[in-house]
């Protein structure tokens, strides 16, 4: 008997390897993690040149970390594991203070920045009109006080002083101090996601409308409603399943301007709403603005007083597109991640008043897509 109760951890541990391995083989393969929003490694291709050339077993050992039986209770406990024994900081992802999860910085990759500055400076030189750089500044560092009390520095005053040397062309609307003089009017960044909230957005609007001298819509304008249940990609990337969701508040001024979505060769869609409610069915609600990414977005007031904008930006324009609407009879907005032809050329169809480059301060120090725009 004590002989049994000896071999006993080692076999309830091989009767669980088993049990994993059938569940793994019988198991319907999965294609998308809707907690992590990413799709999953499928099975993989066995044949005698991907066993040779080792791509085989590559792709198994992708496909068994994607597929394997009870994924999302492991990754959670991996992750509140490493916050129970003091890994928090870390982590790429931070738990902090009244239920954020934050990104720890990046890297600045000074050569990126650089070169997605210059290249802005120089299309708008090329231009000949009127362009603006907002740089939206990362949830660390506007939101320090929440941060764990061991974490890396955030770079965001270094980046801004870098930019203000580099750019001739282009001002630098700085929007800092909106953003946090903003705090004590609500909650400017989503605690589950690294895009700024719809009052965020609201700042944003407000700080770039006034550095152009230029009207805008007082917060009394709008008629706000929230959804809850908004689980955002800083919660998928975490593990942190247990952390409770977000409110995400749709700000609607009563426009029904013409919203167009390109993509590609694929048919344009037009539709005449600014919020696209059926992604409230979603974990991840941020697309409800302006359906999320697309290649090209237009938007036509014929109401509005103002002119033509062109935005080149990143996601972090979505939100703030349906305020600025209310201001410009055009404005298009290209995604450099996805449209592919020449901007000088659609411009020169589609002649435009202002241009407005619009970043998180994340992409401009990783993303390299800015060597598409000519």
């Amino acid at each position: 008997m004590k002989k049994l109760y000896h071999f006993l951890p080692a076999l309830v541990f091989l009767v669980f390897l088993a049990a994993m391995a059938l569940l793994l083989l019988f198991s319907p393969v999965r294609e998308y993690s809707e907690n992590e929003k990413r799709y999953l490694a499928g099975r993989p291709e066995v044949s005698a040149e991907n066993i040779l050339s080792g791509e085989a077993q590559k792709e198994l050992e992708k496909f068994t970390a994607d597929q394997i039986p009870g994924r999302d209770f492991f990754v959670g406990v991996n992750a509140y594991w490493n916050l129970a024994t003091g890994r928090n900081a870390a982590q790429d992802i931070y738990y902090c203070d009244e239920g954020y999860l934050i990104n720890a910085p990046k890297q600045a990759d000074e050569k990126i920045f650089t070169d997605n500055l210059t290249r802005f400076d120089q299309f708008a030189e090329k231009l000949g009109v009127p362009a603006d750089l907002v740089m939206v500044p990362t949830t660390g560092y506007l939101m320090e006080e929440v941060l764990p009390a061991f974490h890396k520095e955030y770079q965001d005053d270094a980046l801004y002083d870098l930019a203000g040397t580099l750019l001739e062309n282009v001002r630098l609307v700085d929007v800092r101090d909106a953003l946090k003089q903003g705090k004590d009017g609500g909650q400017i960044c989503y605690r589950t996601d690294h895009h700024l909230t719809s009052y965020g957005n609201y700042l944003l609007y407000e700080a770039y409308q006034k550095a152009n001298n230029a009207t805008y819509l007082s917060r009394d304008a709008y008629e706000v409603t929230s959804y809850d249940g908004f689980y955002g990609t800083d919660w998928s990337g975490s593990g942190y399943w247990l952390v409770d969701p977000d409110t995400v508040e749709v700000w609607d001024a009563g426009l029904a301007p013409t919203v167009t979505l390109i993509d590609g060769g694929a048919e344009p869609k037009v539709s005449n709403d600014l919020f696209y409610l059926s992604h409230l069915e979603n974990l991840d609600k941020y697309p409800i603005f302006l359906d999320g990414n697309h290649a090209m977005v237009t938007i036509h007031n014929p109401d509005a007083q103002g002119g033509n904008l062109l935005v080149i930006r990143d996601s972090y324009a979505h939100c703030l597109s349906t305020f600025l609407a209310a201001d410009y009879q055009n404005i298009y907005l290209v995604d450099l991640r996805y449209y592919r032809q020449s901007v000088s050329e659609f411009v020169a169809e589609h002649p435009v008043d202002r241009v407005l480059y619009l970043y998180g301060m994340d992409n401009l120090i990783t993303d390299t897509n800015s060597a598409w725009l000519q």
